[in-house]
């Protein structure tokens, strides 16, 4: 429910850029369509990593969904990790990860306090359960630690 409110980006706001390759095929293969409408298949060749802002609080909800399914060795397993990995804050080492860092924190902003406690308890979710998913099990771990284990009101 947190989620079904949020509007369509528009054609030219799915992709964090539409100049780049990965971008401009991400918002060619999304465009026009909801959430609802891609598969694990689109959602496999897609990161979500390429989404604009908007694009992201849109679309995050079929990669949370098609992260709880159960692959059993199809090629489409790599959804979870990803899935995981773009909502895991990079550590501020280097001034390059410190920029990335500003950028990711404006990124994860869009979302409503509703939005973060829903991707919260999927990380948890995740932290609990696959475990064998992630190295050493820390990925949703710090995803949580990092960002979003916090109370969000």
């Amino acid at each position: 429910m947190a989620f079904v409110d949020v509007s369509y980006p528009g054609d030219e706001r799915i992709a964090y850029s539409n100049i780049d390759w990965d971008g401009s095929r991400l918002a060619a293969a999304f465009k026009g369509k909801h959430w609802k409408q891609l598969t694990p298949h689109e959602l496999h060749h897609h990161e979500m990593t390429f989404l604009s802002r908007e694009g992201l609080q849109f679309y995050l909800p079929a990669y949370l969904l098609a992260s709880m399914e159960e692959y059993d060795g199809t090629s489409y397993e790599d959804i979870r990790p990803f899935t995981v990995y773009g909502l895991t804050l990079l550590d501020e080492d280097t001034a390059r990860n410190q920029h990335l860092c500003e950028s990711q924190l404006k990124d994860f902003e869009v979302f409503t306090p509703a939005q973060k406690r829903a991707i919260r308890s999927f990380l948890e979710y995740a932290r609990d359960e696959w475990t064998d998913d992630f190295p050493g099990g820390e990925s949703p771990k710090k995803a949580l630690e990092r960002y979003w284990g916090r109370d969000w009101q």
